[in-house]
């Protein structure tokens, strides 16, 4: 395998290794702080029924769907997580470097987030099997539930968490900036 020419850091900068870290700290620890105030599948409406907090477990891939696919669901975002890196140095000109900030930040943050068992109103163990269904989850954390117009393929938009939000937002950033033409080749 041969690195990129690229230096490491002028591609993957002090601040913004800091940036990723501090956005996977604050994903994990948002989840934490849901995990130990929440019981499972509990609702708590924030702005009524528009915006509740919902703990729920995505053991499944994007949006929900395939649920109890966790462990393909690990190692796709194990791959995901190294391709984006990879991808990310050798092509250090195309994009916003914050949108790939987001990116990776949530992309660790839901891959670090799939290795804990969660024990709602307790916390978590290291992990991934449950060994009491119904009072142990795996899966990705997610609590932030709002509602969606019903004729628009969900009744609610399926909840996420800080990590998702990261995802979404630097994806948008890195479509609106990047240079969709191919360049032309001297």
């Amino acid at each position: 395998m041969k690195f990129p020419e690229t230096p490491f850091f002028s591609v993957y900068k002090p601040a913004y290794l800091a940036f990723v870290l501090f956005g996977l700290v604050l994903d994990l620890s948002s989840k934490y702080i849901i995990i130990q105030n929440m019981q499972a599948y509990e609702s708590i409406p924030v702005i009524g029924e528009f915006f509740r907090l919902s703990l729920t477990f995505n053991t499944g891939f994007v949006f929900g769907l395939f649920q109890n696919n966790a462990l393909p669901s690990l190692f796709a975002t194990g791959f995901a997580i190294i391709f984006l890196f990879f991808y990310r140095w050798t092509n250090a000109e195309l994009g916003n470097p914050w949108g790939w900030n987001l990116v990776m930040a949530g992309a660790f943050g839901n891959f670090f987030d799939k290795f804990f068992v969660k024990i709602p109103g307790v916390g978590f163990r290291f992990g991934f099997t449950p060994e009491r269904p119904g009072l142990e989850f795996i899966g990705v954390v997610d609590f932030l539930d709002f509602e969606w117009p019903d004729f628009l393929l969900f009744e609610r938009w399926p909840a996420f968490n800080v990590a998702d939000s990261c995802v979404s937002v630097g994806i948008v950033i890195l479509l609106l900036t990047m240079d969709w033409k191919e360049e032309e080749k001297k």
